[in-house]
């Protein structure tokens, strides 16, 4: 009997070191021998994944402030208009007011809403040479936000792959063919930003997700872990932590 892993057998196989009987046969044998106490299992310490950069912390509390303050002025203005009053009078004028009141608040609250959508949701790829055209036709000389939307081709790109979740063959498939039908340019610009460190988190992420299941199939999550692999490699990440052991 060797002291080969089940990790270390899966590794060999999809390697192509070993054929499919030989996996399976030994496989079988090691099983057999840890269920009967004769080879100890090692639990494997994963690496704890990436924490998200300062910066992004920074944002993500801007944001929840600002929900936070939008979600509670109705409140203050609701509280206001439930005083009891002193007198009719005063009864009559808080009952002309309240309509006005409130069509203020709700006023504030959707500008506030149609504001932070705009600057918090990705354009579309479509969306930038619109406005590099409208941009050019009332000034000839290019401007910094014509330069700056250039970027978004990629970056868009990628912020939809991690909105969709999906990590399958053929979403890793699809996303990479439209990734290397980019200009080489664009594929450049986005390999800074944010998105694309999202991406790499998101990859080591579900890398460790796979290697965490290689105990109850080792030959699925193998296969997995290598995929991933190829597909960091091919969209430019290079991570030394993604690695078949």
């Amino acid at each position: 009997m060797s002291n080969q892993t089940l990790r270390e057998l899966a590794k060999d196989y999809a390697r192509g070191e070993i054929d499919k009987d030989i996996y399976r046969k030994s496989r079988v044998e090691l099983i057999t021998a840890i269920t009967a106490g004769k080879v100890n299992v090692k639990a494997i310490d994963f690496p704890p994944p990436l924490m998200p950069s300062e910066e992004e912390a920074a944002i993500t509390e801007t944001a929840h402030r600002d929900t936070t303050e939008i979600v509670s002025s109705p409140a203050k203005n609701k509280s206001a208009t439930r005083k009891p009053p002193t007198h009719q009078h005063s009864l009559s004028e808080t009952n002309k007011k309240s309509p006005l009141i409130f069509i203020s608040v709700s006023a504030v609250i959707v500008i506030s809403l149609i504001i932070v959508v705009i600057l918090f949701y990705p354009k579309p790829p479509g969306s930038t040479a619109t406005e590099t055209t409208n941009i050019s036709n009332k000034a000839q000389a290019p401007t910094p936000t014509a330069t700056a939307n250039t970027n978004m081709g990629g970056e868009s790109l990628i912020a939809d792959f991690l909105r969709q979740k999906s990590w399958t063959k053929d979403s890793l498939d699809t996303f990479l063919n439209t990734w290397l039908a980019l200009s080489q340019k664009d594929r450049d610009s986005a390999q800074p930003s944010k998105r694309m460190q999202r991406m790499h988190d998101s990859i080591y992420k579900q890398f460790l997700e796979e290697k965490a299941l290689s105990s109850i199939d080792s030959e699925k999550a193998a296969l997995k872990q290598q995929q991933l692999i190829e597909f960091a490699s091919a969209i430019g990440i290079v991570d030394s932590r993604l690695i078949l052991e």
